[in-house]
């Protein structure tokens, strides 16, 4: 096993491990649902639909606290919002021409 070791390049428990398949341990806890936050990013950007993750992060923040909930991470309101397809509308878009030199 040492000779394989060595010439693998690896530790000797690491190849062991690998040899019996031991699942890792997955550390961290499961992500929450991300439904709840949709729908409150989505409330926000319905009056406001120039606001990007920053500002409807900090309105969350806002309304959590207001309410004694724990406020959701920037990261995660980020994350819900460019997967979700809440990004922010351009003011171009919203009023229906273009901008000039993006063509």
């Amino acid at each position: 096993m040492k000779a394989v070791a060595d010439v693998i390049g690896v530790s000797r428990s690491n190849l062991i491990e690998r040899l019996q398949g031991r699942p890792k341990k997955r550390l961290g806890r499961p992500p929450l649902p991300d439904d709840e936050l949709v729908a409150d990013i989505k409330a926000v950007i319905a009056g406001l639909p120039t606001y990007g993750y920053r500002r409807v992060h900090a309105i969350l923040k806002r309304q959590a606290l207001a309410a004694g909930r724990k406020p959701p991470n920037h990261k995660r309101v980020y994350r819900v919002m460019s997967t979700a397809s809440c990004s922010i509308a351009t003011l171009a878009a919203l009023r229906g021409g273009t901008t000039v030199g993006l063509q």
